[in-house]
């Protein structure tokens, strides 16, 4: 687990240039967060966590090739000390529940999403 001073590092993994670009900056503006790496899809996110060793794993539901539930199986299957939050533009209660099965840290909507709602997941304080 992160020490409290230190800065949580965070990988993306979403189609949406338009998003990532916005995250980026929400991330980079925070102090707390850093982007260290984002991809479109989730091969090239499976190929990048190893070597990125990111804290964080930020993944659309939907990304192509595989998808974002797929993406947080490999990460929970491979790498215990990273932790993952799915993100999605539509807000279906069954995310929730199919985000936590796969052991993500939590389901956010897009909508949703910002810097507060980050730092309660990863405190483990997510809202229904």
């Amino acid at each position: 687990m992160m020490s409290v001073n230190s800065v949580c590092r965070v990988m993306v993994a979403d189609d949406e240039p338009e998003f990532r670009g916005w995250l980026r900056s929400v991330l980079d503006d925070s102090g707390d967060f850093r982007l260290i790496g984002e991809v479109s899809n989730g091969t090239e996110a499976m190929e990048l966590i190893p070597s990125l060793l990111p804290d964080l794993v930020i993944a659309d539901m939907y990304i192509p090739d595989p998808d974002g539930l797929e993406v947080v199986r490999y990460v929970q299957h491979h790498f215990s000390g990273i932790k993952a939050i799915l993100v999605s533009a539509h807000e279906e209660r069954v995310y929730e529940r199919l985000a936590r099965e796969e052991g993500a840290l939590a389901f956010i909507p897009k909508a949703k999403l910002s810097l507060d709602a980050l730092r309660q997941a990863l405190k483990g304080e997510v809202e229904p």
